[in-house]
């Protein structure tokens, strides 16, 4: 009776939301074994006002999270900072509570719209099992009144760790529906561009995963994308796989087209040399070299770098002062590289307070890089001591011009294919 009497619209929208799920689920399955039922009457307006439920839920949460930093229990429960509107509304898609509720309301309204002229009744079904399964989920995860958060989460560190659980999360829809609609009819060729897609959705998410990485100085073990370091690379590798034409003919027993007829033949190049630009990036991240430092003002040190060379670091003084509640340390290293060129970087850690004014857990490193296309170092703020020394974490990362090619060639490769796919459906392909 208490939850009845402090639940808002956003609760019993997504209660409601998931009744009606069930009732489809329920409804569709019982014509399992009829693979060409179509979808009745009554299921499809089910499944809308299941739909229309999610959506109202979805955005009764996203105008809690507009219209204040601290009247919505989600926030309060992942964010103990005040932060902008763009970063309030992430939680909807980086916190799991907020994350299973998207993907219900995304997967919900794609069946809604296809319900009408889906020719076998499974696939609403199926889907719907996994929107339901999602919203109980979101509903088992939400957060009780009065949690508060005690540390910083990356996702409202900087925006590209904002898009990175966003892409990955798109991209989950796109494999689910591809999923199920090639197994219940493998000749139907629209799903590889939900498979295409979700690879192109799962790129950009690795791509923000990597700036967010590079930019706050986050390590291997910490996530950006799902909670965990490497799921956001593990996504990237299957949707890579699956958008493989062999790959296709082997899980969803498509017949692999001709890439010469097709026309897709450079853009199968194009991707295949993209993800190796990738893969090769990453695998330089294990011949990077790392050092850590203590400098104190007016001193400097020398560190060799991946390729041998010898760096001067000098030490150019320690500012602080107070920004919008958060207590910021600047340090300023003059950097000399091998061939005497001179750089200034400004690494530097924020220790934010709580909306209440209580200690957190963790602070905001904000690292400063330099550096070329073969070579790029990468100075991290550790921290400073009352003498203004100041201990500082260096990365010398090899071959950086490999990611930003790759990414290139990636998002080239996604432009060609889709492209040959809008001239396939065209009327004038069909007609000839």
């Amino acid at each position: 009776m208490t939850w009845i009497a402090d639940a808002g619209l956003a609760d019993l929208a997504t209660w409601a939301a998931v009744v009606l799920t069930g009732l489809v689920t329920g409804l569709s399955g019982a014509h399992w074994r009829e693979p060409g039922h179509r979808v009745s009457r009554v299921t499809e307006g089910l499944l809308l006002a299941s739909a229309a439920a999610a959506v109202v839920a979805w955005c009764s949460q996203a105008g809690t999270l507009m219209a204040t930093s601290d009247g919505s229990k989600l926030l309060s429960a992942y964010v103990p900072i005040d932060v902008s509107v763009g970063f309030r509304l992430s939680v909807l898609w980086a916190t799991p509570s907020g994350a299973m509720l998207t993907v219900a309301t995304i997967l919900l309204v794609l069946s809604a719209l296809r319900a009408a002229s889906a020719s076998d009744g499974r696939q609403v079904s199926l889907v719907a099992a996994v929107a339901f399964v999602a919203l109980i989920g979101s509903t088992w995860n939400a957060p009780t009144a009065g949690v508060a958060a005690t540390a910083i989460p990356p996702f409202v560190q900087s925006p590209s760790a904002a898009l990175a659980p966003l892409f990955a999360l798109i991209a989950v829809p796109c494999l689910v529906v591809a999923g199920v609609s090639s197994v219940l009819d493998s000749s139907d060729q629209r799903h590889r561009s939900f498979l295409l897609a979700s690879w192109v959705l799962a790129t950009a998410a690795v791509v923000s995963e990597q700036v967010a990485r590079s930019h706050l100085g986050i390590g291997p073990r910490d996530g950006v994308v799902f909670g965990s370091a490497s799921s956001g690379l593990i996504l990237w590798l299957a949707t890579s796989a699956l958008v493989h034409r062999r790959t296709q003919a082997i899980l969803f027993r498509w017949r692999p087209p001709s890439a010469t007829v097709s026309g897709l033949r450079i853009a199968g190049h194009v991707a295949h040399a993209g993800a190796a630009c990738l893969v090769v990036s990453f695998a330089a991240h294990a011949f990077a070299s790392r050092t850590t430092i203590t400098i104190s003002p007016g001193d400097s040190a020398e560190i060799q770098d991946a390729f041998r060379g010898t760096w001067r670091l000098a030490h150019q003084g320690v500012s602080r002062f107070d920004v919008n509640g958060a207590d910021i340390v600047a340090l300023a290293i003059e950097a000399r590289n091998p061939a005497g060129r001179l750089t200034l970087v400004t690494p530097e850690v924020r220790e934010h307070h709580g909306r209440g004014g209580q200690h957190l857990t963790n602070y905001v490193a904000l690292r400063e890089s330099t550096g070329g296309p073969v070579q790029r170092m990468r100075v991290l703020l550790a921290g400073t001591d009352s003498l203004d020394a100041a201990t500082v974490r260096v990365t010398f990362l090899p071959l950086p011009i490999l990611w930003p090619i790759g990414v290139a060639l990636l998002s080239l490769s996604a432009i060609l294919s889709f492209s040959r796919l809008l001239q396939s459906g065209s009327p004038s392909s069909k007609g000839s």
